[in-house]
């Protein structure tokens, strides 16, 4: 009798544990959906280096912000290769490159509204109209994500995703027009 509830109780915590290489993938994606804290430190980073007003720096975060919340994915597929596996995921994100590609098309048929005394580019206003389509934009984008992850010490790790990787998640990914599809 011990030994089948034993037996039960080692299928039962098997079972319960699933430690695939896709878990990696669901945690890392569930931190930017939920705002953890080293998500948002990497956001802020990301908008140090943007050059944005104060009241601009704080649109853009609220922008990225809803993108994280809102961003969809489904796991396709997981490759292993011993201690190391590809998952194969597809994302779904606000489509800002639309939005951005939308602010240049605007500046290119309306110059004169964005140079300044000197005829450069007035790069806050630039920067102020990309923010006012992205807050806008509701058309969504698919991209597919290779996740590369590794075994190590009974779980299974994400490797540090490579700059595409960001940029699609961030919905900035410059993509074929081609592409796109609106929800």
């Amino acid at each position: 009798m011990k030994k089948v509830i034993l037996i039960i109780l080692c299928l039962f915590l098997c079972g319960c544990t699933n430690n695939d290489a896709k878990d990696a993938v669901k945690e890392y994606i569930y931190k930017f959906k939920n705002h953890d804290k080293e998500v948002l430190k990497s956001l802020e980073e990301l908008i140090s280096h943007e050059d944005l007003t104060g009241q601009a720096s704080d649109e853009y975060r609220l922008v990225m912000k809803k993108q994280y919340y809102d961003l969809e994915y489904r796991i396709i597929e997981q490759i292993y290769n011993g201690n190391k596996a590809t998952v194969i995921t597809e994302i779904t994100a606000y489509d800002y490159n639309k939005s951005k590609q939308e602010a240049k098309e605007y500046i290119e048929a309306h110059p004169e509204e964005f140079l300044k005394e000197d005829n450069t580019l007035d790069e806050v206003k630039y920067k102020n109209l990309q923010l006012k389509y992205m807050q806008e934009e509701t058309s969504r984008v698919k991209y597919t994500v290779l996740f590369s992850a590794y075994y190590e010490q009974n779980e299974w790790h994400l490797e540090n995703p490579d700059y595409t990787v960001l940029q699609k998640i961030h919905g900035i990914y410059e993509y074929e027009k081609t592409m796109r599809y609106s929800s």
